[in-house]
């Protein structure tokens, strides 16, 4: 809780720009690339404090072989994409260790002040009276990296692809975040967190576009027990490879699940069974950073629509999977700046 605590008060009030930042006398831009370097530099800001240079270019490379080698062939030989993806993760492990270490010495010499940042939450964070594990920190940030970097890329691309496309959705999304302008004065330091949690809609259709195309199509998981499924046998150890879309377009799940309809996720609690729905997977090991994901997402998509329309350069381009849903091209989008501009940057 203490985590999402601080990702709440950080990414309110400190991130803020770095969307339009990225925009400022652009009137075109490739969705794919910006969201992929937006998503990477709040990450790393909130989790280490990083500014922006070679280090964090070099990161942002490493964690993209490491995608793309989730996914290969393993086949550990020099050369190729597994291999690259195994070296490139110990770059990560060791850059991220170095971060680590290098707060702790900080806070120790500092008799425990902390920095704002994920990593000094981690280092004061104490379960069972026992302070985590270097590793498990590690792991955690990690995990965080690429839930708010890679998923969120995808799905604020996806999400832009399809407000360019369907005006009812784009004009009842720009609805629900001018009620929101209007109780901060479209001074971004007035938007808090109470102004997060009314963008229901807005997040019902970011539910709704990872229903029809997951971020992550699939994944593998060990069996705990013999188990008998559609008339197989499957012995405890084996590995089993799942995918969301077997659930996803299920019509006794999702009742026409080939139209798209934000209304599914109105009350997920009752509408949707449980592990059903899998974008960030589900139960005790579903995705830790969720919660960031969600509010960066809604944020971004804060500060776009409010200041731009923008129509797609190629329309009716296709999706690719390397190994996430991305638009072949990489999304070229005319931007339209607002001219009832309705927030303060």
């Amino acid at each position: 809780m203490a985590i999402y605590i601080y990702i709440k008060n950080y990414i309110l009030y400190e991130d803020y720009g770095h969307t339009l930042q990225e925009l400022k006398g652009k009137d075109t831009v490739h969705v794919v690339t910006m969201m992929k370097k937006v998503t990477f530099k709040v990450t790393c800001s909130m989790l280490f404090g990083l500014p922006d240079g070679k280090e964090k270019d070099a990161l942002l490379e490493d964690f993209t072989i490491t995608l793309k080698g989730s996914w290969a062939i393993p086949l550990d030989f020099p050369g190729t994409i597994f291999r690259k993806a195994l070296q490139a993760r110990e770059r990560i492990n060791t850059v991220i260790t170095e971060f680590v270490r290098r707060r702790k010495k900080e806070m120790e010499e500092s008799e425990g002040r902390s920095r704002e940042d994920i990593i000094s939450c981690f280092l004061l964070l104490r379960d069972a009276d026992e302070s985590l594990l270097e590793v498990e920190i590690v792991d955690n940030i990690v995990s965080l990296i690429k839930a708010s970097h890679d998923t969120a890329a995808i799905v604020l691309t996806l999400l832009l692809r399809h407000l360019a496309r369907d005006t009812h959705v784009y004009d009842t999304v720009l609805e629900e975040h001018k009620e929101i302008i209007k109780t901060t004065e479209g001074k971004v330091e007035k938007l808090g967190w109470n102004d997060v949690q009314k963008m229901k809609y807005t997040w019902r259709v970011a539910q709704e576009l990872m229903r029809v195309t997951p971020p992550v199509f699939g994944n593998v998981k060990k069996t705990t027990k013999d188990i008998s499924y559609g008339g197989f046998d499957i012995p405890k150890g084996w590995q089993l490879f799942w995918v969301a879309c077997a659930t996803h377009m299920d019509e006794k799940i999702f009742p026409e699940p080939e139209k798209f309809d934000p209304s599914r996720f109105e009350n997920p609690t009752k509408s949707v069974l449980p592990y059903t729905y899998l974008p960030f997977g589900a139960g005790p090991r579903d995705c830790p950073g969720v919660d960031f994901a969600r509010i960066e997402m809604l944020l971004i998509i804060h500060h776009l629509i409010t200041n731009y329309k923008w129509t797609e350069m190629i329309p009716n381009e296709a999706l690719t999977r390397e190994p996430m849903p991305y638009p072949a091209m990489g999304l070229p989008i005319k931007l339209h700046p607002r001219r009832d501009t309705i927030n303060s940057t």
